[in-house]
């Protein structure tokens, strides 16, 4: 298979190739030819996606990050986020995220008012 395709080219540019390479094939079809070649190219993409949809799938299963919102578990209350911590484990990340916030806001007005 092709190593490095598709390039790492910006996304907008990326996809104006794909635009542009449209517009120029659209001149040289009837109607019924670029309904075909169009469903045809949809296809394609329709496949490509399933199949790495799939591979995803399984590989997320091996890995064991795959989470369903929508099991028994988390129907009745239960979270798959839960990792053990109590609130007052995260409080303290809060309280210091706060501190934080209150130093640099402190430091913001002493350079305001020094500034003035």
């Amino acid at each position: 298979m092709i190593k490095n395709f598709p390039p790492n080219y910006d996304p907008n540019l990326f996809s104006m190739v794909a635009a542009v390479a449209g517009a120029v094939l659209v001149g040289d079809f009837d109607d019924y030819e670029l309904n075909s070649i169009g469903n045809w190219i949809i296809l394609l993409g329709q496949y490509m996606l399933t199949f790495a949809a799939q591979q995803q799938l399984i590989e997320q299963r091996i890995e064991g990050h795959n989470i369903n919102i929508n099991s028994k578990q988390t129907k009745q209350g239960g979270s798959h986020y839960d990792n053990g911590k109590s609130n007052m484990n995260v409080r303290n990340e809060v309280d210091f995220l706060l501190q934080a916030f209150e130093k640099m806001e402190k430091e913001l007005r002493d350079i305001k008012n020094n500034n003035t």
